[in-house]
């Protein structure tokens, strides 16, 4: 009998399925293998491809780049670049990435009302990209497609940073019977990208990894699901009963969620707010640390509560090494039982993990990873199971309780500003759906999305991670002219300043909060003609001649900005390395002050150059600006510029 792996290329006829646990068979360990190896690649990506109409004559440095790989040098050409594509400790950052299906979901068209099955993937790395292509599609154990292939296609890294995602999805009762027919449900995903390597030259890396989520699971979402031994059969091989209670398979999450804004405590504001050494109202959680703190222990420390329903009973919780935690039941009473021999599955790409995913950094980070948890299976080991019916159906619920003091991600590279920071959420089981049967393993993902707007009912809010200051010893003008060194002042000093609304008009403000922390990516140094100079993070808000506030990095030569005393040219603009501290003030005035206005932001001077402070950070801390074809051109390498002018085409 052959594998189903196997069953499900040769179903698809074009795919070529290499899970991560076979990557290793087919590493090319002499120039002859290598050829054929890359010759099998080269064949089931091309057919990829022209599944979306891509080919030579509309991709033809793509294509190029594709045939060229089959002439590189095996010294090059290392098994590495099968087998290692997410070991980021190998000594070639460019082979570290991260590729996530984000799971299958049932969302509601605000414009229809229609139900949807709607399928996710995401992929980034750690390296610049010239080209990424992603495409996905959900099929069942026959290869048949469930839901419409689709493809998106990124030249270079544009606003989506590092991070590309894609979606597929059906109408529910297109597929229904279909799904309700299949024994098994796979997410198919594939990925293409073209980076440069440490000696400059043009990769083409390719990735197919299929994961197997869970079908009877998917249908209760539905409103639906397999009896499971009672009703009768119909057409479609299933007994298909519907759901009284929908909400009877899904995940409830207490942490982390979006309840708090500047409009006041349970007021959501579409953002889960991870504030950075600093809170005045609008976070959701804080991340405080002492000013004295070393860098290397400032962690991102998020809380993770809630629970997760799953048809069948569960048996096996797979942990990130693919070592086990065997569910077992006497008497009424559910433990968990640690074996430690690893068992990968074929169809699973991660262990029940959580995952920090931001699009500027590339990869991700797992829950535990620090000075603070050095476990790896820390996410694993803090679920509970237990059992109970639905509708006379087996059911687990899964539930975890993971305090912030405990949720620790990262060191300081994700102690920084982050707009769109994904929660991910990844469940890897085995359950049985009735007594008797043999066990299914399946893929379940609860996280924040990216769908565009136009649904409802899918995903959780993204994680905005906030702070930006200016750096350690920056002198800040106090209202008697006199100035101090940022660090040394505190809460209750008053410093100079204005409102947002007369930038012109100096007045005494007094500092309610303040926020000290580092920064992770480059400063920018701005220079005046009279030899003033400010180091300050790349989004902290100048105050520009027309009064209005603009990004440092923003800032070109020539501009004049507002100074403690009047206009003045910037000369010189620099990015600069920064390792110390970095500090923010979060400045007001007197309630009672009859020019008070409610949600006002404020600016002072700093080295005497007038800059915002945290509330008019917080207004101006993302850019969102729309990238034109210019722009597109402008950032891409000449050989791409046709490729790209290609895609606006089709």
């Amino acid at each position: 009998m052959k594998p189903l792996y196997l069953s499900i290329a040769l179903a698809l006829g074009t795919v070529f399925v290499m899970p991560d646990s076979l990557a290793g068979s087919s590493n090319a360990t002499h120039d002859v293998a290598y050829q054929q190896s890359m010759q099998i690649k080269n064949e089931h990506l091309k057919a990829r491809l022209a599944e979306h109409s891509l080919s030579k004559n509309n991709r033809p440095h793509l294509f190029s780049l594709i045939d060229q790989r089959l002439k590189r040098d095996i010294s090059v050409a290392d098994s590495a670049s099968i087998s290692s594509l997410q070991n980021c400790s190998s000594g070639r950052p460019e082979l570290c990435s991260f590729f996530k299906h984000m799971g299958v979901e049932v969302a509601t068209s605000n414009t229809t009302g229609e139900s949807f099955v709607v399928l996710s993937a995401l992929y980034s790395k750690t390296v610049s990209t010239n080209y990424t292509l992603i495409d996905l599609r959900l099929i069942n154990e026959k290869g048949e497609q469930l839901t419409m292939p689709v493809y998106k296609e990124y030249f270079g890294d544009g606003q989506e940073a590092k991070r590309k995602v894609v979606h597929s999805y059906a109408k529910a009762q297109n597929i229904l019977s279909k799904l309700a027919a299949s024994e098994r449900i796979f997410a198919d995903g594939w990925v293409t990208v073209v980076y440069s390597d440490a000696s400059n030259k043009q990769v083409v890396e390719d990735r197919n990894i299929v994961v197997e989520y869970s079908k009877d699971t998917l249908l209760a979402k539905l409103g639906h699901f397999s009896h499971l031994g009672t009703g009768t059969s119909t057409e479609t091989g299933a007994s298909l009963f519907p759901a009284t209670d929908q909400g009877g398979f899904g995940s409830n999450i207490a942490k982390p969620i979006d309840n708090r804004s500047e409009a006041g405590e349970g007021v959501p504001d579409g953002k889960i707010v991870m504030c950075l050494n600093r809170n005045y109202g609008d976070c959701d959680y804080e991340n405080i640390y002492p000013r004295d703190t070393p860098t290397s222990q400032t962690k991102l420390k998020v809380p993770f509560k809630g629970s997760l329903n799953v048809m069948g009973k569960v048996t096996r919780i797979y942990q990130p090494d693919f070592t086990t935690l065997e569910v077992k039941e006497e008497n009424g009473t559910i433990t968990l039982v640690e074996n430690p021999v690893v068992d990968k599955p074929t169809f699973v790409n991660h262990g029940s993990n959580i995952f920090i995913q931001t699009k500027e950094g590339g990869g991700a980070v797992p829950i535990g990873v620090s000075d603070f948890q050095t476990i790896s299976d820390f996410f694993a080991k803090q679920l509970t199971v237990s059992y109970d019916k639905f509708l006379g159906v087996d059911r687990t619920t899964l539930s975890w309780d993971i305090p912030q003091s405990e949720g620790v991600f990262g060191d300081a590279t994700l102690f920084s500003r982050y707009q769109d920071t994904h929660w991910i959420m990844h469940f890897a089981l085995d359950h049985v759906l009735r007594p008797g049967r043999d066990p299914l393993t399946a893929s379940f993902v609860i996280g924040s999305t990216e769908m565009e707007s136009g649904w409802q009912d899918i995903g959780h809010p993204q994680m905005q991670i906030v702070y930006s200051c200016l750096a350690e010893g920056t002198l800040i003008t106090l209202p008697n002219g006199k100035q101090l060194p940022i660090e040394q002042l505190k809460v209750g000093d008053q410093v100079l300043g204005a409102s947002e609304f007369s930038p012109a008009h100096h007045l005494a403000l007094t500092i309610e909060d303040i926020s000290v922390g580092v920064e992770t990516i480059p400063m920018v140094q701005l220079k005046t003609k009279s030899g003033k100079t400010l180091l300050l993070t790349e989004s902290h808000p100048v105050v520009m001649q027309s009064g209005k506030a603009v990004w440092a990095s923003k800032i070109e030569q020539g501009a004049k900005i507002l100074t403690e005393s009047g206009l003045e040219m910037v000369t010189q603009i620099e990015e600069i390395e920064f390792t110390d501290n970095v500090y923010n003030l979060r400045l007001g005035r007197d309630n009672e002050d009859p020019n008070y206005q409610q949600g006002e932001s404020f600016s002072m001077f700093a080295n005497g150059l007038q800059v915002g402070d945290l509330a008019m950070q917080s207004e101006h801390e993302f850019s969102n600006e729309v990238e034109t074809t210019e722009d597109v051109l402008n950032r891409l390498p000449q050989v791409w510029h046709q490729d790209y002018l290609n895609s606006l085409k089709q």
